[in-house]
């Protein structure tokens, strides 16, 4: 067995580690930090925040080298062998580590030297905090008060990083999840009303229970964050760890939920979902990586993408998020592609596969050469779905195909091989789906959505932005498409004036010649900023060509600008009316959850 000694320095931000090797390798053990962290694909290169490092045995110190950027050697020794060491947690976010006077947070990979040879054994770990603190965490405690410090272990290493752990004044609210304790912990100030949060997240958890028709943990704990603009989070085995803003909390006072609490509700869903598909259903490739380099797969899309179809259905079909606010949110994400002219450069696929390098490493040009395969791969998984409904006269639906993928590859623990999801949909559906499918993940081209959702009784509409902050996903509220003015830009108060942050592709920001990090100063000589550079658009006719003064850099520069016509790419969806009954019924079946053959 393993032993990691943690010790809490609140304000130094840091924790001070002690690990036991009992019988380190007699060669000299090798000891790794993780580059990545399961979940989240980029290098993050963890080994960045370790301080310091130090080796023993037997009282005598042993040189440690550092090989490679987050790899150790200890010389050999006869006896154990301890290990101390510092990691400086200042990140605020559910991905590495945090610690201040008021409360921390850690994900495993942040903190726990991997011992190479040794990730088999059993691992096990001491908290030592400050004891008004409480202590929140999905791993077995082994000699630990609920909620308390103590000793904590799991089985194996990747089970041991698999668990966050949340401290501080914590708030708790527990709820059954089919006889499963479920517990929501908060952390930070807020107002929320936790008997509702309760409720409301034991009838999503039920929902998504009885959807995969099997529970792959034993409890589950999410572990949130409530800070002022914070949002995100990261699914793990019996847990999640999230960040929220506070207001998207409810309040007692609260009546009707708003924007903020259907977006935190989808945050959870998203995470609790991820429990089969990602932590239970696994990627091959991911999960033989060990965390030391890029592990490159084209099926993130199958992971996210699907995922993310799912968090805002599950809260449709369990009666949490209304009918006209999901389809709201449909039509948000169609803007969302409609709006990325990378969409004609980058297939599906390349972008789970580049998702290291592009996806978390957003640029000035990221929406003219990428787009994001948790966007498209929703949108395609709405696609396959309404496909196999329509094709199959009701048989055969996207649950189908997760409910075999369960059965070949969660309840046997197989993880799923590069590309293998068509093959599992093929069997499940006994339908052949590699044409339709393959164009839709390794090509560009525009997915067939206004056929297949008319097929369902919904028109998809589309109309011109009404302004830079417009989501879409709603009527037109204001002008007409044809008589708005497009810059084909957007911009970020700058230090100057209206700082560009992207340029379109041949739109008339690219014509006049203006680039990524311009601050616009002047349009027709009059002064302009990030607060109304687009009600100064607004006033000129379409194809008015006006003055434009800006600054690259310290150099003043001045062009004129053709003002083009704002193209129609925000979209809206409507429910037909008239329907016959067979559409009326397929249109039920799909958004409610029901096929007439087995799903």
């Amino acid at each position: 067995m393993l032993h990691y000694r943690v010790t809490l320095r609140p304000l130094a931000h840091c924790f001070d580690i002690a690990l036991e090797i009992a019988e380190p390798d007699p060669d000299g053990q090798v000891l790794a930090l993780p580059a990545w962290v399961p979940g989240s694909y980029m290098i993050r290169d963890l080994a960045r925040h370790l301080v310091q490092i130090s080796a023993e045995s037997r009282g005598r110190p042993l040189p440690v080298t550092k090989f490679r950027k987050d790899h150790w050697r200890i010389e050999p020794s006869s006896g154990p062998l301890q290990i101390q060491y510092r990691i400086f947690a200042l990140d605020a976010s559910v991905r590495t580590a945090y610690l201040d006077e008021s409360g921390g947070f850690f994900n495993g990979p942040a903190l726990f030297l991997r011992v190479v040879g040794q990730e088999d054994l059993a691992h096990e770990m001491t908290l030592i905090g400050p004891e008004s603190w409480q202590v929140a965490t999905a791993m077995a405690a082994v000699a630990a008060e609920p909620w308390g410090f103590g000793r904590y272990g799991a089985a194996d290493y990747a089970e041991f990083i698999d668990h966050p752990v949340i401290l501080g004044q914590l708030a708790c609210v527990r709820f059954p999840v089919l006889e499963r304790p479920h517990s929501l912990v908060l952390q930070g100030r807020h107002h929320a009303d936790l008997l509702r949060l309760g409720r409301d997240l034991e009838t999503l958890c039920t929902w998504q229970n009885r959807f995969w028709e099997a529970t792959p943990f034993n409890h589950y704990l999410f572990l949130c964050q409530a800070t002022t603009d914070g949002y995100g989070g990261l699914e793990h085995r019996a847990s999640s760890a999230l960040i929220c803003q506070r207001n998207d909390l409810p309040t007692a006072l609260q009546g009707s939920p708003d924007e903020g609490y259907y977006r935190f509700l989808g945050l959870a869903s998203h995470e609790y979902f991820h429990a089969w598909l990602v932590k239970a259903i696994r990627p091959a490739v991911l999960a033989a990586s060990d965390l030391s380099a890029e592990a490159l797969t084209r099926d993130l899309w199958v992971f996210e993408g699907i995922t993310s179809y799912y968090d805002d259905l599950a809260l449709l079909r369990c009666g949490l998020l209304p009918e006209e606010q999901h389809l709201r949110g449909l039509g948000r994400e169609i803007t969302r592609l409609l709006r990325s002219p990378g969409r004609h450069r980058q297939s599906l696929g390349a972008s789970s596969q580049d998702a290291w390098i592009k996806l978390y490493h957003p640029g000035p040009n990221t929406p003219n050469a990428e787009i994001s395969y948790y966007n498209k791969g929703m949108l395609v998984a709405l696609c396959l779905d309404l496909h196999l409904r329509r094709a199959s006269a009701g048989q055969c639906s996207l649950d189908m195909v997760l409910h075999a993928l369960w059965q070949a590859h969660g309840v046997t623990q197989r993880p799923l091989p590069e590309g293998g999801f068509l093959a599992v949909a093929e069997k499940a559906t006994e339908m052949a789906l590699e044409e339709t499918l393959r164009p839709w993940i390794e090509g560009t081209g525009e997915l067939p959505l206004a056929e297949l959702l008319s097929a369902f009784g919904i028109a998809l509409r589309l109309r011109s932005a009404e302004g830079p902050e417009d989501p879409g996903g709603t009527p037109p509220a204001g002008l007409a498409a044809a008589a708005r003015p497009w810059l084909g830009a957007r911009w970020k108060a700058g230090t100057l004036g209206a700082e560009l942050a992207h340029v379109w592709t041949d739109g008339p920001a690219e014509r006049a010649g203006l680039s990524p990090g311009d601050q616009i100063i002047a349009l027709d000589h009059l002064h302009c900023n990030d607060r109304n550079l687009q009600e100064r658009l607004a006033a000129y006719p379409l194809n008015t060509t006006v003055a434009l003064h800006f600054f690259r850099g310290d150099l003043l520069r001045q062009t004129e600008l053709l003002l083009g016509s704002a193209p129609e790419d925000t979209a809206y969806l409507e429910k037909l009316d008239g329907l016959d009954a067979v559409v009326a019924e397929r249109q039920k079946r799909w958004l409610y959850g029901a096929t007439t053959g087995k799903s």
